[in-house]
């Protein structure tokens, strides 16, 4: 599947995800074929972008036999084949001002099969019954591998999405994210595959929890629920602590993912924190934060910040500066206000400057829809900046 603008949409078109309102209300369910009036509700919502199936991988799939069936009769192909090129040529040159790039970490049809293998095991797994944990090990290679055949993977800036809690989804995030700051920081094999597989487990105590979590200020609950919910790496610890496949690098990390530099974390409030553990520690920080895991959820460009802030403090400044150099601010997608007034949407990201993504301008300064098509790359226009991310 791709991510195109809703301009883009044509009639046929096959939604592939659900498109969700603030509120994750569904408008558009997956798998509806798109019509005209679907576009212009979009347009009225002020949905920008949607993920619809790819024609390309239809196309391959198309069956050899069908896809070569010749034509009755030469003429009628001759007379049809340049028409043909020039609409192609027109749609081509169309997609690429308009189309949307959203660079993921790894493909969607691999992050959806990994996450269900996490489901999967972790669904299993009860306390001090580790039988078929140690498959999590495969995951983690499979991780590695995958990302690792992505062309300069430690050089690109990743688009990371808003969502809601969900232990699997936020534990495969966490294990993306840290490889790529164990590759970029140039991490031993043996660390990244640590780093990998403790990060999958990392939050394995939070099934022991009766307490709440989900889109929750943790520090705004009772006393006592507080207590419990910061006993979640204990409960993962003690799990894991006797398994022989797990190095004691990867179990320390599991015990000592929520300790800080400056002795403010939990459940020891130990000021010892490794670098692997602080590498695991940075994204789980800020994917709890984007998805409401013991925190109430922000935007991704607000949990950068708060990760920013701690640069030295909580963390090692040089695994925040590579964390900050990975991800996004301002993810495809974004609906933005620059400082001129004017609100756009994030077309595509710039490598190497995760702040500065290029924009399609939307509306002027005083709020009237643009006309045509106004695409400013923020790296060529040093005097645009985004002030705001418009909810």
């Amino acid at each position: 599947m791709r991510l195109v603008a809703v301009d883009d949409l044509k009639n046929g078109d096959v939604i592939a995800n659900d498109v969700l309102l603030d509120d994750y209300t569904v408008v558009v369910g997956k798998g509806t074929v798109i019509k005209d009036q679907y576009i212009e509700k979009l347009r009225e919502l002020e949905i920008y972008t949607v993920y619809i199936e790819d024609e390309e991988e239809a196309e391959t799939q198309t069956p050899p036999a069908k896809a070569e069936k010749k034509p009755k009769t030469a003429a009628k192909s001759e007379e049809k084949k340049p028409q043909k090129k020039t609409e192609t040529k027109k749609t081509e040159k169309k997609r690429q001002k308009l189309s949307m790039e959203v660079v993921t970490v790894l493909r969607d049809d691999v992050e959806e099969q990994i996450r269900n293998n996490i489901k999967d095991i972790l669904e299993l797994h009860v306390y001090q019954n580790t039988e078929g944990l140690q498959k999590i090990t495969e995951t983690a290679q499979n991780i590695i591998t995958d990302i690792l055949e992505e062309e300069e993977v430690v050089e690109k800036v990743y688009d990371v999405k808003e969502r809601s809690a969900d232990i699997y989804e936020h534990s495969l995030q966490v294990c993306t994210i840290a490889t790529l700051i164990a590759l970029k920081l140039g991490l031993s094999e043996t660390q990244v595959y640590d780093i990998s597989v403790s990060s999958l487990i990392h939050d394995l105590g939070l099934r022991y929890l009766v307490v709440r979590y989900e889109d929750q200020d943790i520090n705004l609950l009772p006393a006592k629920d507080q207590e419990e919910y910061k006993k979640h790496p204990i409960y993962g610890y003690t799990a894991i602590k006797s398994e022989d496949w797990l190095s004691e690098e990867a179990k320390d990390i599991v015990l000592n993912h929520h300790e800080r530099k400056d002795g403010s974390g939990y459940p020891l409030g130990t000021d010892i924190v490794s670098r692997m553990t602080q590498i695991v520690g940075v994204c789980d920080e800020f994917d709890e934060l984007i998805c409401g895991i013991g925190k109430a959820r922000v935007r991704v460009h607000e949990a950068i910040n708060n990760i920013r802030n701690y640069g030295g403090i909580w963390f090692d400044s040089d695994i925040v500066d590579t964390f900050l150099q990975l991800i996004a601010v301002y993810p495809a997608g974004s609906k933005v206000r620059t400082n001129e007034g004017e609100r756009g949407i994030v077309l595509r990201q710039n490598a190497h400057f995760p702040e500065r993504p290029i924009l399609r301008i939307t509306h002027d300064r005083f709020g009237q829809v643009i006309q045509g098509e106004k695409v400013v790359d923020l790296i060529k226009n040093t005097r645009v900046v985004i002030q705001e991310v418009i909810k």
